[in-house]
């Protein structure tokens, strides 16, 4: 029975795990590169939008009626007084005639009423009538003074009628748009074309929410395939978002003479200038910001441990993120891995 407890004690010996130099190494923090926050010179971001006239004037007859003439189409430079559109005439020219004959009769009248009115006064004079009679008469001139002002009125309302059944251009520059066609019946107001104005050009974007409280006031403009940039000035800000896009439309003056045509697309350029009491704008390798549905995030290296921070991120660049943190400049933070990281993880620096 000896013999058989040292076999059987040597057997249970062997078969008891050994710990092995993998497993410690398994169970060691792991080792990870860090890098600390630096301020940046200055976040730079981009909008692309589309050139614009300073003005752009919807065009449209002050007066209804059917289309006989078009003149332009859309694209063409006319210059300030140029004839576009045409009404058809004969209802205005009507009402001129109309007028003019109220007007001629309102003035025999005003003649007859005023020499019955002097006759008498004439007569009052005399003691041939009386004074209840000469009041009738200068009541009655001074009615019909009236009614020849009015039909002067009116008679010059129908002339300018026929001077508004041809619409012309009121200022100098590009029709970018023409609706209007031969036929057709507009009514008074009624946009039938829009006239870009000759003269500044504008650069015109969407401002995003988050963009909105800090945007600068100047920018750097380059047009879509042109390699050559100029300056821009914030002109124009509406003072309410767009109710689909729920952004601002912005308007940036180009500096005049800059080579930009209509519609053409163009992109600004920002450098917004960096606030300390708003936080850190920071540039880190993209590897250091980890998105997991719960927010952008960075892990700030606290002695042995990784502690998770929130972020937002600004943009990307060529070698890595632009984030915003309220993390003090020189935080070490994890700058490659954070994917395999968990907070409160212990972790191992790399030197």
């Amino acid at each position: 029975m000896r013999y058989l407890i040292l076999p059987l004690a040597l057997l249970l010996g062997a078969c008891q795990p050994e710990s092995s130099g993998s497993e410690a190494v398994a169970e060691a923090p792991p080792w990870v590169l860090a890098t600390t926050l630096e301020p940046a010179a200055g976040t730079v971001w981009r909008l692309t939008g589309s050139v614009h006239a300073r003005h752009e004037i919807p065009l449209a007859f002050r007066i209804g009626g059917a289309i006989v003439g078009r003149a332009v189409d859309a694209g063409e430079r006319v210059e300030a007084g140029a004839a576009l559109f045409t009404l058809d005439p004969a209802d205005v020219e009507q009402q001129r005639v109309a007028a003019e004959a109220t007007v001629a009769s309102a003035r025999a009248e005003t003649e007859n009423a005023e020499r019955e009115r002097e006759r008498l006064a004439d007569m009052l004079e005399r003691r041939l009538a009386s004074q209840q009679e000469y009041d009738r008469a200068e009541t009655a001139a001074r009615a019909a003074r009236e009614r020849l002002v009015a039909a002067e009125a009116s008679l010059e309302q129908a002339r300018n009628a026929v001077g508004y059944a041809t619409l012309r251009a009121p200022t100098s520059g590009v029709l970018i748009a023409v609706s209007g066609q031969p036929g057709q019946v507009v009514a008074a107001g009624e946009q039938i074309a829009v006239l870009a104005e000759d003269g500044a050009r504008e650069a015109e974007v969407e401002v995003p929410e988050d963009r909105l409280e800090a945007l600068p006031e100047h920018a750097a403009a380059r047009l879509l395939g042109v390699s050559a940039g100029f300056d821009a000035e914030l002109r124009e800000l509406a003072g309410a978002a767009d109710a689909a896009t729920r952004t601002w439309r912005a308007r940036y003056r180009l500096i005049e003479g800059a080579p930009a045509p209509l519609g053409a697309t163009v992109t600004l350029r920002f450098t917004s200038p960096l606030d300390a009491a708003a936080g850190l704008v920071a540039r880190v390798p993209l590897g250091a910001v980890l998105e997991r549905g719960r927010g952008a995030q960075v892990f700030r290296i606290d002695g042995e441990q990784v502690v998770a921070e929130p972020v937002r991120v600004l943009g990307l660049f060529d070698s890595g993120v632009e984030i915003h943190t309220r993390l003090a400049p020189g935080t070490p933070i994890v700058a490659l891995g954070v994917d395999r990281l968990e907070p409160g993880q212990r972790v191992r620096v790399r030197p």
